[in-house]
């Protein structure tokens, strides 16, 4: 999707310029104008809903005359909805493109150090294959006889583990020579079934423990944040990194009322543990739900007699709700602000290009121009006459 995430991603540059590099305020913006850029679009499938709806009492008509004959049936409707000037794609080539573009929309907002830094692909890769190994060692995701049989008491004497521990107060050598065992797996050519190696490059390999998302690399790599590891940093530097818009002056600015979009809201039962993070997956499972009702009454208006999708209505932001708490607080943002804006501009349209809207526009040019045509043939009468 890079050759529709590229050019979002620049937009997103750009207003990431322009409001100081908060990138709250630049996702909302920037959700608002490619909902408007997309605008068209949508007035074109809201045009060909409005002329299915305008020929069904024809189609119903056509159903009781051909009954079970669903060839002649298929036939007669080509030939009302080429007579009517609809095309039978009319409403789906506008969602197609909406759906690609809104993917590249998806990439360039939760992949804001390629897209909106223009950071190398290869030194964010190296810090999120660090950092998965930072995860495998807090995770505890090996076991204590495992680590010394991938020979931990030697690896402590490395020297680079001794100069990382030197380097790093939060850290000690046992974690960097944990993580230079598990970088060294990971660099094997071939791993035997059952061994040790095994074990470690099955843990690097978990998606548990893996860093996914682009804006959790920040966590990892700034001095000042809970999960700093010089080790990652050091890995992002050598593959040509810059550290500017990660915790430069230039910084891309995650914070949104006290809530850090990079990290996860962190659900658990025990609702005593409840923090402002949780906020998001709510707002995002809300925003769906009253965007889905939006959708749900537009088309009930359009079509009576389409499927309740009831259903559909509660399962999907549910799982919006379980993604959101899943992934870290940006994508719930983003999610949240793209349903609002998309049921809003579906209220718009609705109010200006809705079925009942442009069918009263079309009979009232069927009028003005029959009453024009009137009098022309009265002119031309009154002509002929003299």
């Amino acid at each position: 999707m890079s050759f529709i995430s590229k050019p979002m991603g620049w937009l997103l540059a750009q207003l990431s310029d322009l409001f100081a590099d908060n990138f709250a305020l630049s996702v909302l913006v920037f959700t608002i104008l490619v909902n408007v850029i997309m605008l068209p679009l949508t007035l074109k499938s809201q045009k060909s809903t409005a002329k299915q709806a305008r020929v069904k009492h024809k189609l119903d008509a056509l159903k009781k005359k051909y009954g079970d004959d669903r060839q002649k049936y298929s036939q007669a409707m080509q030939e009302v909805y080429n007579k009517e000037g609809i095309s039978m794609g009319g409403g789906c080539l506008p969602m197609i493109v909406r759906l690609l573009v809104m993917m590249g929309v998806y990439y360039a907002v939760v992949s804001p150090f390629t897209y909106v830094a223009g950071i190398d692909e290869a030194a964010l890769n190296s810090a999120k294959q660090w950092a998965a190994y930072v995860n495998v060692v807090d995770n505890k995701a090996i076991a204590d006889d495992v680590w010394q049989k991938l020979g931990l008491e030697a690896k402590l004497t490395d020297e680079k583990v001794i100069k990382a521990d030197a380097a790093d107060d939060k850290r000690d050598a046992t974690f960097y020579a944990k993580l230079y065992i598990l970088d060294g797996v990971a660099n094997m050519e071939k791993v035997e079934d059952k061994t040790p190696q095994a074990t470690a490059l099955e843990a690097i390999k978990d998606t548990d423990n893996m860093v996914l998302r682009e804006v959790e690399i920040a966590n990892y790599l700034d001095v000042n944040r809970s999960k700093y590891c010089k080790a990652v940093h050091d890995a992002f530097i050598a593959k040509g990194g810059s550290m500017d818009k990660i915790s430069g002056e230039n910084k891309i600015n995650f914070n949104l009322f006290g809530i850090d979009l990079t990290e996860y809201p962190e659900f658990s039962w025990n609702f005593g543990n409840a923090n402002w993070k949780w906020a998001i997956p709510i707002a995002s499972f809300v925003a769906a739900v009253a965007s889905g009702l939006v959708s749900q009454k537009i088309q009930k208006k359009a079509n009576p007699e389409a499927p309740n999708m009831m259903a559909m209505m509660i399962i999907m932001p549910l799982f919006s709700l379980y993604i959101a708490f899943t992934t870290p607080c940006a994508l719930g943002f983003y999610w949240t602000i793209s349903s609002l804006v998309s049921g809003g501009l579906q209220i718009l349209t609705q109010m200006l290009y809705g079925p009942a809207v442009v069918n009263a526009r079309d009979q009232a040019k069927g009028i003005v121009l029959k009453a024009k045509q009137e009098q022309e043939r009265i002119a031309r009468v009154d002509g002929a006459a003299e």
